[in-house]
């Protein structure tokens, strides 16, 4: 079982690969973490929307090689139109993340010959789940921070925007009202989100994301992670798990990962997870 101490050197796996794959006529990088021995099983990583993808980089990749390190082989990969994968951001919808998402668990199998399990954080773990609904074959789904409500989140980015857009204008003197304004407009119905452009058809399907509704296919075991300074779930995130047969929240003490660039701990959220993964040998 994977652990580390503060202090202690981070566990790598053996080997870390680059690997590329295709999702239609698009070419994605990604990086493929190896177990020491025999590979128990296999995960691909989704990684979150825009800034948050940039904060949450370092415990993506530290989480990649503790699980690795459990003998749990990973694949982790950027969308298109994200890092080094080709497209530009702009360009795409989340009907073609998810089609990056199905390309990746083809790869990973492909590469490891063992089950393959998807773990997400934020929006990547509501595509995890998206693609678990058609894809039930998928071995585990482990979903940190869900983006439960996509209306709720595009209000709170936007809100956000808008303030940092405010702030900027008033210490250059000029009105507020117009920098409201263009925190919202990039050109015609694409608005922006911390500074990455979102076009109208990814904000409306963003806006269409509800996790709880309707029934679920998936019958997997499923891993629902609340991060945050809670001894209990967010509700919405219990009401989630409780929407799967075999569906488990848990509360961990964890700084949000997410919302800010630089060294944050995430070992307890690592450790739950891999302790999650060691149960369903």
């Amino acid at each position: 079982m994977w652990s580390r101490n503060a202090g202690d050197p981070v566990v790598t796996a053996t080997e870390e690969r680059l690997v590329t794959f295709n999702s239609g006529e698009q070419r994605l990088h990604g990086v493929l973490h190896l177990p020491q021995d025999d590979i128990r099983r296999a995960l691909v990583f989704c990684h979150p929307f825009a800034e948050e993808k940039k904060c949450a980089h370092r415990t993506m990749v530290e989480a990649a090689r503790g699980c690795a390190a459990a003998g749990c082989a990973v694949l982790r990969f950027d969308h298109r139109g994200c890092g080094d994968s080709a497209g530009s951001f702009g360009e795409f919808s989340l009907r073609e993340w998810r089609m990056d998402i199905e390309a990746a668990l083809d790869c990973a199998e492909a590469q490891t010959q063992s089950p393959v399990g998807l773990l997400g954080l934020r929006l990547g773990a509501t595509l995890a789940a998206g693609v678990a609904e058609s894809r039930p074959g998928v071995a585990c789904l482990v979903l940190w921070e869900p983006i439960v409500n996509g209306a709720r989140y595009i209000k709170q980015n936007l809100r956000r925007s808008m303030i940092k857009a405010m702030m900027t204008r008033h210490e250059g003197g000029e009105d507020s009202e117009g920098a409201a304004s263009e925190a919202h407009a990039l050109g015609e119905g694409t608005v922006d989100f911390d500074g990455y452009p979102v076009s109208e058809q990814m904000r409306q399907q963003m806006e269409d994301v509800d996790l709880l509704a309707g029934e679920r296919d998936y019958t997997g075991p499923v891993l629902v992670l609340s991060l945050g300074a809670r001894d209990e779930p967010h509700q919405a995130l219990k009401d989630l798990a409780n929407v799967y047969p075999r569906g488990t929240a848990i509360a961990v003490h964890q700084e949000p990962v997410w919302q800010r660039i630089g060294v944050i701990d995430a070992d307890a959220t690592v450790s739950t997870t891999v302790q999650w993964l060691s149960r369903l040998e």
